[in-house]
């Protein structure tokens, strides 16, 4: 999406400045004056100056579920929606949060709904957030609905801190290999290799190979870099490209691992999505519409889209699920048993669990298994070189005098 820099006034009459993403200048435009500015001056930043505009303070999940919660809980208490937004901008410690929860408190103030007031920020509430809070606004359960986006975020948050958190330790491993292989080839190689040509010495094979790599590196590694860089460079070209970025979702699903990982990741934020949906009261088609927009993958999000279709001819969701040939066997049958009980909803949450549990266990078995392979690894190449420059040194002995 473009990025766009912009000068507003506000209505105390102050200019100010920033940066946000939109489809179009008309609809920047737009989402100032729904905020309560005035532009003008709107800019589209091009992707270098985009690369070095940084921002501080940015409002991330921790800083949503945060406002996600803690509204829920004031609501559900009965205060009031306007003194409960006062309330969290006085208890925030952050400055764009508390400008952020201001705001919107205005905008309630001059008659919008929470909804209207949250959709002004696409960049940190996404549509998904915004239709759910309609909805609790329209059926007279904000705080259940609020309290239901707490969770389904905290789950989320949950999963992604568990990944990162379990792949610290094999990416250290990792980098000091790397780095570790890359002096020894660049400066301790080298200084080998010119004691034995001083020398006049024959080196073994071993030695002789190793040494001619690092001098190839030496000599052609900005070459090699070109070639990775416009490599990657193509790569991400492709994949922005419609037909580039299904070729490769293709790609990732015929791959015997990858593709039942990337099954389950994805499928379990659609359950998830869609059963907190339904749960809500959203009916079902507004619900599966808005489930599709969390699917990464474009060809479980076609997929996703034919049920669409589907259920708006009539169709059983169980039935076009098994015709999609995309939904493993187990999620069919539990959907079709929540159609027959009513209680879909609840088997989509219960999917949902099954699934964020293989993945955290399959995770944590990888990611295992991942920190033994990098230490062997790691030593075989390590120790190779090493023992190549052991055979050199221990050849010393035959030189004739």
């Amino acid at each position: 999406m473009p990025e766009f820099s912009y000068e507003a006034i506000n209505h105390k009459g102050e200019r100010i400045s920033g940066t946000s993403s939109a489809p179009s200048r008309d609809e920047m435009a737009a989402s100032l004056v729904a905020k309560g500015l005035q532009p003008v001056q709107l800019k589209r930043l091009r992707s270098f100056e985009t690369f070095f505009e940084f921002k501080k303070n940015k409002i991330g999940i921790d800083d949503v579920l945060y406002f996600t919660s803690e509204l829920s809980d004031l609501l559900e208490a009965g205060v009031p929606l306007e003194r409960s937004l006062t309330i969290l901008a006085d208890a925030t410690d952050k400055k764009d949060v508390r400008k952020l929860v201001l705001d919107l408190r205005d905008s309630i103030h001059g008659g919008k709904s929470l909804s209207e007031a949250l959709g002004a920020y696409p960049d940190v509430f996404d549509k998904l957030y915004v239709n759910m809070i309609k909805v609790g606004e329209l059926g007279g359960v904000l705080p259940g609905v609020l309290n239901r986006l707490g969770d389904f975020m905290e789950r989320s948050r949950q999963i992604r801190k568990f990944i990162i958190s379990s792949s610290i330790y094999p990416s250290i491993l990792a980098f000091v290999g790397l780095v570790s292989v890359f002096i020894l080839v660049t400066f301790v190689v080298p200084k080998f290799g010119q004691i034995f040509q001083d020398l006049n010495q024959p080196m073994p094979l071993m030695t002789r190979l190793i040494l001619d790599a690092s001098l190839f590196l030496q000599q052609w590694w900005w070459l090699i870099f070109l070639i990775l860089l416009l490599a990657y460079m193509l790569f991400r070209f492709q994949i922005n490209t419609p037909e580039g970025r299904a070729r490769w979702d293709e790609l990732k699903l015929r791959l015997p691992l990858m593709s039942k990982f990337i099954k389950q990741v994805e499928l379990g934020r659609f359950a998830r999505t869609l059963g907190t949906l339904l749960e809500s009261g959203v009916p079902i088609l507004k619900g599966i519409s808005l489930a599709s927009e969390v699917v990464g993958n474009t060809v479980i999000k076609q997929a996703v889209q034919e049920l669409y279709k589907g259920v708006r001819q009539g169709k059983s969701l169980s039935l076009l699920m098994r015709k999609s040939g995309i939904f493993p066997s187990l999620m069919i049958h539990l959907v079709s048993v929540g159609e027959e009980t009513g209680g879909l909803p609840r088997m989509l949450l219960k999917i949902a669990d099954d699934f964020d549990d293989q993945v955290q266990s399959e995770t944590k078995i990888f990611l295992n298994m991942l920190e033994p392979i990098t230490i062997v690894v790691m030593g075989v190449v390590i120790g190779g070189i090493i023992m190549s420059m052991l055979l050199a040194i221990f050849g010393i002995n035959d030189v004739s005098f």
